[in-house]
């Protein structure tokens, strides 16, 4: 069976990723950091669909972690054909108002714990001539955001990962692409979330479903033909 990584699993977007590929009879790992009771949910509900689930913790700002998790993943799935990026953290403050301990916080977990993760997840997809990478990125890579200075400069990043991953990795079969999945009511979200009165910016005046948008990102996880792309699941036009 096809076995699928979702780092960030026990987060809103995480957890029902999970969920998707264990509906579609995948093999799912659960990375998990602060919120262990959220990753045994998932984990309890992966086994209810007859899939077989671990659960995988590691700081994403602490390399020693990120490499301890991939060795102990490997050990599960010797080859795993998926890796979807779902991991987040963020501080809405000004941008003079971000301190250097906030900004590095961010940068180590953000972007620094992704292309860590791309490290270990391309060499492997590289040696077995095929898998794909899906990233959530956030349409505030491209349109910036008031407080989310350091989160904006963050995400720009992972699509200038993505895009240069894609280039370097497409002749050994593997894909790697990223979606902005808009809108979510998470700890992520916070207060931030749009009240029904401040949707004017989504053209439908509503964020995107979460089903619509897991669906799309299984689709596009295990679409053969499409690399180094970012797709806009966000009804937001940038």
């Amino acid at each position: 069976m096809p076995a699928v990584l979702v780092l960030g699993g026990s987060g809103v977007i995480g957890s029902a990723v999970c969920l998707r590929f264990a509906q579609h009879g995948w093999n799912v790992g659960v990375h998990y950091h602060a919120n262990h009771d959220s990753a045994a949910a998932v984990l309890q509900k992966i086994e209810q669909l007859g899939r077989e689930g671990r659960s995988f913790h590691a700081d994403m700002s602490d390399s020693r972690q990120i490499h301890a998790l991939f060795d102990q993943a490997q050990t599960v799935w010797p080859e795993f054909d998926a890796l979807v990026w779902s991991v987040g953290t963020t501080v809405n403050r000004l941008t003079v108002r971000v301190t250097p301990s906030e900004w590095e916080q961010m940068l180590h977990t953000n972007l620094t714990g992704l292309f860590l993760c791309l490290q270990r997840g391309l060499r492997l997809f590289s040696e077995q001539r095929g898998g794909a990478v899906t990233v959530m990125s956030s349409l505030s890579s491209a349109r910036g955001g008031t407080g989310q200075a350091a989160y904006a400069a963050c995400k720009a990043g992972t699509l200038g990962l993505v895009k240069s991953a894609a280039r370097e990795f497409g002749d050994a079969n593997v894909r790697v692409n990223a979606i902005f999945p808009g809108w979510h009511r998470s700890p992520l979200a916070g207060d931030a979330f749009p009240g029904p009165d401040q949707r004017h910016a989504h053209v439908l005046g509503r964020p995107p479903a979460l089903d619509d948008v897991t669906d799309f990102i299984y689709r596009l996880t295990t679409t053969r033909g499409i690399s180094g792309q970012v797709y806009n699941m966000d009804n937001r036009i940038w």
